[in-house]
């Protein structure tokens, strides 16, 4: 367990999807706290957790989180949460980066699941 503070630097760093970034910031099998950045125009595949709640809280940018028959958009400041079992999709639909933070309880590593598209 880490007691001090973390940020997101070369040692946490991880490339994931279309040219994303992400930043392990807590890496516990019970709670994942992580920074992501998503290019304009980028998106994750749809999916869903059985077990795993999230909660993508936006930093910069416009967050679209495509959800089965609707899609959320949250701005800076604004945080949304995903229950287990919901299948949803996150983009970058906007024209600058998206920066977010990224909490999983627990961690997603052996708990993401394909999901069908198109979500909305």
């Amino acid at each position: 367990m880490t007691h001090s503070p973390t940020r997101a630097n070369d040692a946490n760093h991880y490339l994931w999807g279309e040219a994303c970034d992400g930043w392990r910031l807590t890496d516990h099998p019970d709670l994942a706290l992580r920074e992501e950045r998503l290019p304009p125009g980028t998106a994750e595949a749809p999916h869903f957790h059985i077990r795993s709640r999230q909660i993508f809280y936006v930093l910069a940018g416009v967050l679209s989180i495509d959800l089965p028959g609707r899609t959320l958009i949250a701005t800076p400041g604004e945080a949304v949460e995903i229950s287990p079992g919901l299948p949803h999709l996150v983009a970058n639909r906007g024209t600058d980066d998206l920066r977010l933070l990224l909490v999983s309880a627990p961690d997603t590593a052996v708990d993401r699941h394909p999901a069908p598209a198109p979500l909305p």
